[in-house]
């Protein structure tokens, strides 16, 4: 239950960043200096969190190079181009295209860890895919 009510927490804070982002991409901010002072203000705010909670820095390497990877494909690539879009796009457009992920972490997580995928992860799949479809094209 923890998990649910963390993820939902987490979805309505990720629901108020399109609006924060384009807000300051409107003007002449591009992209990629907004990532860099994105990732910076997290990276801050982690180090004052770990310090103060001490979390301590010692974990295993493979752990943190696999958590590394990561953070360069989802907090630079992926914040490289959902920076482009918002920049260049309608945020009611582009947020729920982007909120689609739910749809290819099940994908992967089927593919690669062997996680279950029931009948009902499928219609919530195809539902995913056609809310993200009807919003594309009412554009």
């Amino acid at each position: 239950m923890k998990a649910v009510i963390f993820a939902l927490l987490s979805a309505l804070v990720w629901g108020t960043a399109p609006l924060i982002f384009k807000l300051g991409l409107r003007g002449d901010v591009p992209p990629l200096v907004g990532i860099f002072f994105h990732n910076l203000t997290a990276s801050i705010f982690a180090l004052v969190s770990m310090l103060i909670l001490k979390e301590g820095f010692s974990y295993p390497l493979r752990d943190i190079t696999i958590i590394s990877f990561g953070g360069f494909v989802s907090g630079f690539l992926g914040l490289l181009l959902y920076y482009k879009a918002i920049k260049l796009g309608d945020v009611s457009v582009v947020a729920p295209i982007v909120a689609s992920s739910p749809l290819w972490a099940s994908l992967f997580a089927f593919v690669l860890l062997g996680e279950h995928f029931t009948p009902m992860k499928l219609v919530g799949t195809i539902l995913v895919v056609t809310g993200v479809v009807l919003i594309t094209l009412s554009r």
